[in-house]
């Protein structure tokens, strides 16, 4: 499961075709753990923003704020009260890659999974505001998972649902019909994948080290 991002440094002003207003200064790390606040790109007053929001879903009503789940299956989502009108509200997570662990006969080996060239690639998250009194609040998310595609199910069952970077805008504000036909996995060939050493396994380690390759990098051959 996507349990750590990676998110490097790039230009706002060009990331997308529309103006982005920065809200809240990007956040960067070589390991972003669930639980913890990242930037979120959302679709509000008719003008898109870049937010800093919580990795944990977290409705109003939610007493016990440690359940808030950071990831949904996509597949099941109306079939979950917490997740049944959560498709209203649509964010983008832009990263440069995510992190997955396999499990081998005596150990787990973490991969690094990324774009060519390290490119910066949009995940698709829900995301709700939870107040915390009535002038105040922030705004909380969660990524949605897929079935991993063929390449990606050599590494995890799951992978996150990616949004090209020409259809934000469905996704963002889309049609129900749009943004249900995004909620597949990306081609084979879209991700990258290598392994990384065991800095991975403690979020505070942050720095480039975690990102670097311990192994060979896979691509997929056709």
């Amino acid at each position: 499961m996507t349990g750590r991002l990676i998110v490097t440094p790039f230009n706002t002003d060009t990331l997308l075709a529309s103006p982005l207003m920065v809200k809240d200064e990007l956040v960067t790390s070589y390991n972003l753990p669930p639980k913890d606040f990242l930037s979120i790109i959302i679709a509000e007053h008719e003008q898109l923003e870049l937010r800093k929001a919580y990795w944990g879903y977290t409705p109003p009503w939610l007493k016990q704020l440690d359940k808030s789940p950071y990831l949904a299956r996509c597949e099941s989502l109306k079939e979950k009260a917490m997740f049944r009108d959560s498709l209203q509200k649509r964010c983008l997570v832009p990263v440069s890659g995510y992190y997955e662990w396999k499990q081998f006969t005596r150990q787990k080996q973490a991969y690094a999974i990324r774009r060519g060239e390290n490119r910066i690639f949009f995940l698709a998250g829900i995301w709700i505001r939870y107040p915390t009194s009535e002038y105040t609040f922030y705004d909380t998310f969660a990524l949605l998972t897929t079935a991993s595609n063929r390449f990606i199910h050599n590494v995890s069952e799951r992978m996150p649902v990616i949004i090209p970077k020409e259809q934000y805008l469905d996704w963002l504000t889309g049609t129900e019909e749009q943004v249900n036909e995004l909620l597949t996995p990306m081609p084979e060939d879209y991700l990258d994948y290598y392994p990384v050493s065991p800095l991975v396994n403690n979020p505070a380690n942050a720095s480039r080290a975690v990102a670097e390759a311990s192994g060979k990098r896979f691509r997929f051959q056709a």
